[in-house]
């Protein structure tokens, strides 16, 4: 939408002009979409954007000679509330978000119509895990700025922490309609089962590496290639990829016509057990996991998937014996390892199971596993400087470990501490996987070194080879940081 005409008031000073923000934009800080330059800056603003701080200064210059211009009330609240907007920033970079939602409720108190500020509740209230309050705040602020993608996207996560998948998948899908080519929507609704990503190159320069499906597509041709498929190890190979893009009922048809066609082929009642574990359809994941552990008894998976099942009846006695086998048989397999803290956290069990973990960790001096998810389980309860000698144990056992590196920057980022991360990541030797060059390239982009954030990601570009998928992910972020 274009933005109305505006004519320049004749008691504006010479050195003030004015540029259009997007209507969207202006929305969202409450201001009027024709915000005032200083007209030398005016073709450096209009080519990097508009810069919020240095237009404080304007309004005030500009309110001082034409205190009755058009828009002077939304000026003047801006003028008040932006200094305590950006007296809360230390707040949400050390990671202490409860302690900033009494301030931002004053800034409320100046301006009740502030997207921006509600937009800011919602965030903390989900951080702080009271998400009733979260879904609240944002939708209020998408009564004042409807076409604001990036609240919908939020508001989204809020809808993920509460368990309301149907609510998540409808509001991701607006953001997307708002932001097309979002790389954080897309990868929510891919990672939700809701979007696929199918490789498509076209040899041409800057154009997309993958296309986008919905589900409903994507299962069509799916369900058409595993027709298609004779051989019972293919079947159960298009069954797994089946099942980990969450297409749940083509992956037990196909895992049972394997199993119709060779007996014998045990991996395909341990996908079946899962698939129909993943459904909700319990006593039919029980059965099958058991009658997949009675040949195959030294199988970790298998034994995980047990524990889940009977974790999800309350069956917590045959739990704890499913879990406990599982990392027995795998202490280094961290999804184990992870259910097995949870499972004492959920009995008031935490010191326990610290102390199981730094056991484990003693007892396997060669695996990370253990070390990583203490390390998780004390940034829960937060202890950082303890956490954060967890993660460095973890990393001189395995250096360059793409998981304790992500845990460990995705920490680092939470409290600030962003010089940190880019010194942590740039010391590792070898090429970072696009997950660690993405965190790199955000350090330096919110540190406002955006042009090595590009290059981070250019560089990862150049790399022969690269996962059609990867790709696209970076040139996403790359297209961002570009605005």
């Amino acid at each position: 939408m274009s933005p109305p005409s505006f004519q320049r008031p004749p008691e504006v000073p010479p050195e003030i002009t004015f540029i259009s923000l997007p209507t969207t934009l202006a929305q969202f800080h409450h201001l009027p979409i024709h915000v005032p330059v200083w007209i030398h800056r005016q073709e450096e603003v209009k080519e990097k954007g508009y810069n919020f701080q240095e237009g404080v200064r304007v309004m005030e210059a500009l309110l001082e000679e034409a205190p009755g211009i058009p828009g002077a009330y939304l000026y003047q609240l801006f003028i008040r509330k932006w200094p305590k907007l950006m007296d809360i920033n230390p707040y949400f970079q050390s990671g202490r978000v409860a302690e900033a939602i009494p301030k931002l409720v004053e800034i409320l108190e100046i301006d009740p119509e502030c997207p921006l500020t509600c937009f800011q509740l919602g965030y903390c209230f989900r951080v702080t895990g009271e998400l009733e309050k979260s879904e609240s705040f944002y939708k209020q602020s998408l009564r004042m700025a409807p076409e604001a993608g990036w609240i919908y996207s939020n508001l989204a996560r809020t809808y993920r922490v509460m368990g309301e998948r149907s609510k998540a998948v409808e509001a991701f899908w607006k953001a997307l309609e708002l932001m097309p080519g979002d790389h954080f929507v897309l990868e929510q609704l891919m990672e939700m089962g809701e979007l696929f990503a199918i490789p498509h190159k076209s040899g041409k320069e800057g154009e997309a590496a993958v296309a986008f499906v919905k589900r409903a597509d994507y299962e069509k041709k799916m369900r058409e290639i595993l027709e298609k498929e004779k051989d019972p190890a293919g079947l159960v190979k298009l069954a797994w990829k089946a099942l980990q893009d969450r297409l749940f009922e083509p992956a037990c048809e196909a895992f049972e016509k394997a199993l119709g066609q060779r007996p014998d082929l045990k991996e395909a009642l341990l996908g079946l057990g899962t698939a129909h574990l993943e459904a909700g359809r319990l006593r039919e994941a029980e059965r099958f996991l058991t009658e997949f552990l009675e040949d195959n008894p030294e199988s970790a998976a298998g034994h995980l998937n047990l524990f889940k099942v009977f974790l999800a009846q309350e069956e917590m006695d045959l739990a704890w014996e499913e879990i406990q086998t599982a990392v027995r048989l795998d202490p280094g397999r961290l999804d184990a390892l992870r259910q097995l803290y949870f499972l004492f956290r959920q009995t008031d069990r935490r010191e326990e199971g610290l102390s199981f973990l730094d056991q484990l960790a003693s007892d396997h001096p060669q695996s990370y596993a253990a070390l990583l998810v203490k390390a998780q389980a004390l940034c829960e309860e937060s202890k950082w400087p303890e956490a954060q000698d967890s993660l460095e144990q973890a990393l001189s056992r395995a250096p360059g470990q793409e998981e304790v590196l992500l845990v460990y920057t995705s920490e680092l980022g939470k409290r600030g501490k962003r010089e940190e991360l880019i010194g942590l990541l740039n010391s590792q030797t070898g090429p970072l996987p696009l997950s660690l060059v993405i965190n790199l390239a955000l350090a330096y982009s919110q540190t406002d070194r955006i042009e090595k954030g590009k290059e981070a990601l250019e560089r990862f570009l150049e790399r022969p080879g690269l996962n059609p998928l990867d790709e696209e992910r970076a040139r996403g972020l790359l297209r961002e940081l570009e605005k």
